[in-house]
Order: structure tokens, then C-alpha cells, then sequence
């Protein structure tokens, strides 16, 4: 989710009911060392909580510092990723190396949570490879070191982004521990929602399925508390929000930086509408909120009853 879960986007995502949100993960290292791109990662908004932030690294006493700076800035809750895939993440000992590491993972959780005295919670993936899905035993392992939640991504390391999250192991996670598990993975609508519940887990997390869809977590609440479900919004509502978003990336970076960041995230608002691989092309030519009005007035005036059987992401 690096590059996606800007303030902006959690906001939009806390309208519609999210009830935790949590930062892209940022290096403890350069917290240390007061990186200022790394502190802007760390915005929010004093009347919302809980927040978290997420942080990543494998140097206990770095990771120790890095939680009391979290919990300076204001955040509830200190996150521990033990996830990301990306190698330059893993190539350093943090993300989801860490799993091939337990000891050393439960070093770090335990001198976060005697650093500071809000939650350390822990995100991490079924495992490092489908040989080695040890998220179980990992999980027993981190609430023994102190962690107070676990967030599970239902694939390995090996997979990254393909293939299917396995429920079936996040429910044995569920059985393993006694903290609150909560499941991540393919968590795109109502029926993967449901299903994911299913699990057992305390609660769910969304990353990608609620991109382009921050509706989807009202529409859950509401489907688990046996509330009438609220309708997708229209394409006028869609392409409002488009603008909003846009409006609130460049109130916190500038409207040519903030540009830059709408070229990806626009993309999410028109998949698989009549018209998305063109819509697409001009999304990656975002300069000006101009141009992304623009596309939000194109996309208001879509039928969305028709998807485009050329665009790939339908």
C-alpha cells in the first residue's frame, strides 16, 4: 500500500467507516535520523482515533526509538511490519524476512512494547514461502514477545501479490493465539468479506479492495450488523470523490506532487468502466487538478452497466 494510504485517503476511507487506519509503513531508520519524507508519512488528524502507524526494520533498539517517536506524534497504535515482499525492504532483514527470524522478530516487538505504552501490533504473511507457512507458530511467538494484535496477509512472501490468500491458515492463526487476529486478503466485496469472517478473525483489514471502493467498508458494517446494505454510489458520487481525493492529496503535497500521486490512485475510480483504457492513458498525464476534473467529469458521465471487455482490470 506504499504510496496509496496517503491522510487523504484514510480520511475518505474513515467517512465511510473505517474504524482503524494505519499509515504506509516507514523506516524506523529513518525515523532516527529525522528523515523529513519519512515525517510527513506520519500525518493525521488529532480528532481520529484510533490511528496507527506502521513501521518497519529489524534493529531492535532503532525500532525502539521509532515506536516513541510514533507515539509523540500522536498515534494510538504502533504497527511492526513484517509483510512487505519488496526486496529492498527484505534485503535489509525487515518485512517479511523477519519470518525466517522469529527470535530476532520477537526481540524487536519486545523492545517496542516496553518502549512505549500504547498497543504494538504486528503485521505479517502466511509465511516466507509455501513450504514455509509458519504464520501460526510465528503469531504465538510475537504474543509472547508482547504484541497485543496480529494482522495476517493470507499469502507468503513467495506469492507477493498472486494466487489466493489462504483462509484456512488465517483460521488456524485465530486458534493459535489468544490476542485479537485480524485477516487481510482478497478482501474485495461482500461475499470475500463474509467469507473472510468466517475465519473467526476479530476483524478485517482492507488495503487494495478498498482502493477506487472506500464505500466498501460502510457496506460491511452494515451487512454484518444485518443493517439494510448501502448502495454503491453513482458514477456522479464516484467522480466526486475522485475529485476529492485529489483536492485533499494536494492540500498536503502540492498540487504538482499531488498530481503525481493521482496518476495512481485515479486509475481505481474508473476500472472497468466504458472508456477506462483511454481514461487510463490521461490518468497518467495528471498535471493540474484541471486535468483531473476533467477526467472525473468523464467519468460521471459513463455507463457502468457496460464494462469495457478490453480494459484488463474489468
Amino acid at each position: 500500500m506504499a504510496g496509496n494510504t496517503n491522510l487523504a485517503y484514510r480520511r475518505m476511507c474513515r467517512d465511510f467507516g473505517a474504524e482503524l487506519t494505519t499509515t504506509e509503513m516507514v523506516s524506523a531508520m529513518a525515523l532516527r535520523h529525522g528523515d523529513d519524507k519519512t515525517l510527513n508519512y506520519l500525518e493525521r488528524d488529532e480528532d481520529k482515533s484510533p490511528d496507527a502507524a506502521q513501521v518497519f526494520g529489524a534493529d531492535p533498539e532503532v525500532l525502539a526509538e521509532a515506536a516513541q517517536k510514533v507515539v509523540a506524534r500522536g498515534f494510538d497504535v504502533v504497527d511492526l511490519n513484517i509483510g512487505c515482499p519488496v526486496p529492498k525492504i527484505t534485503g535489509g532483514g525487515g518485512g517479511s524476512a523477519l519470518l525466517q527470524n522469529p527470535d530476532g522478530a520477537a526481540a524487536c516487538v519486545a523492545a517496542m512494547s516496553a518502549s512505549v505504552d500504547v498497543p504494538v501490533t504486528v503485521k505479517i504473511r502466511a509465511g516466507w514461502s509455501d513450504d514455509n507457512k509458519n504464520a501460526p507458530e510465528f503469531a504465538r511467538c510475537m504474543e509472547q514477545a508482547g504484541a497485543q494484535a496480529i494482522t495476517v496477509h493470507g499469502r507468503t512472501r513467495e506469492q507477493k501479490y498472486t494466487g489466493r490468500a489462504d483462509l484456512d491458515l488465517i483460521a488456524r492463526v485465530v486458534e493459535a493465539v489468544s490476542i485479537p487476529v485480524i485477516g487481510n486478503g482478497d478482501v474485495v466485496d461482500l461475499e470475500s468479506g463474509k467469507r473472510m469472517a468466517e475465519t473467526g478473525v476479530a476483524g478485517i483489514a482492507i488495503g487494495r479492495g478498498a482502493l477506487g471502493r472506500p464505500w466498501l467498508f460502510e457496506q460491511l458494517h452494515a451487512a454484518f450488523r444485518g443493517e439494510q446494505i448501502p448502495d454503491s454510489p453513482s458514477l456522479a458520487t464516484r467522480s466526486q470523490l475522485l475529485l476529492d481525493l485529489g483536492r485533499g492529496v494536494c492540500e498536503l503535497y502540492g498540487e504538482h506532487r499531488g498530481m503525481r500521486i493521482m496518476r495512481r490512485l485515479a486509475t481505481d475510480f474508473f476500472r472497468g468502466l466504458r472508456g477506462a483504457p483511454a481514461m487510463r492513458k490521461d490518468s497518467n498525464a495528471l498535471t493540474s487538478l484541471a486535468d483531473l476534473e476533467g477526467l472525473a467529469t468523464r467519468i460521471a458521465v459513463q455507463d457502468d452497466s457496460h464494462p469495457d471487455p478490453r480494459d484488463p482490470d474489468a
